[in-house]
């Protein structure tokens, strides 16, 4: 059978064709711009901790103690935490710290808020290195809370150092159920959006640098 080349190419609809190929070049690039998309988002969203930059900046250069303060504000309830970034370094300015020191961290924060506390060093994202968590009030009755981070770290004098830590911070979506059955089921914090709007919890960070001996 001899295919007649002239008569499909006569009957052929060259616009038809023109607009499908069109139509099939640019789902492609969309397809590909987004594959592109997700996967550098899923990459940011990794590496978004540690590279974003730091709340606090806390510089030891000798035997002394710092602190900071971070403001946490128009915070609702969600599934995912709050991250905030400090960091703790040695040197400031071209000046480095001339004995070997370690630190140690405190945490105190109000209450105003029903929010839980994580805090991790490095890239390590898994383990929470606070040690202790405490309510405290002051001679007015205030509560606080403290929290007392696991150890100590040393920084060599004879190196630059900077230590990077990420404070994770929950206000979760719900109260945490009772253990007594019979215990009403707590009302969500998502469903009284009003009681929290406005209020803002002060975390200061303390930084308390001594010599190595």
């Amino acid at each position: 059978m001899i295919v007649d080349i002239k008569k499909i190419m006569a009957n052929f609809d060259k616009k038809s064709f023109a607009f499908y190929m069109f139509f099939t070049i640019v789902l492609l690039i969309t397809l590909i711009v987004l594959s592109t998309f997700k996967f550098t988002q899923a990459k940011y969203e990794s590496d978004a901790t540690i590279t974003a930059s730091p709340a606090l900046a806390f510089f030891i250069v000798d035997v002394q103690s710092e602190t900071g303060q971070i403001r946490l504000e128009d915070m609702v309830p969600r599934a995912n935490p709050y991250s905030y970034i400090f960091q703790v370094s040695n040197f400031e300015n071209g000046h480095r710290a001339n004995v070997d020191l370690t630190y140690s961290i405190e945490i105190i924060t109000t209450t105003n808020m029903p929010l839980n506390f994580k805090l991790y060093k490095g890239n390590n994202l898994t383990t929470d290195i606070i040690a202790s968590r405490t309510l405290t009030t002051d001679d007015n009755g205030v509560f606080y809370r403290h929290l007392i981070v696991n150890g100590v770290s040393t920084m060599s004098y004879s190196a630059n150092h900077t230590d990077t830590y990420v404070l994770s911070v929950e206000f979760p979506l719900s109260p945490p159920h009772s253990s007594n059955p019979s215990a009403p089921t707590p009302v969500p914090y998502t469903n009284r959006p009003d009681a929290y709007a406005g209020v803002i919890d002060l975390v200061d960070i303390k930084i308390n640098a001594e010599q190595v001996v």
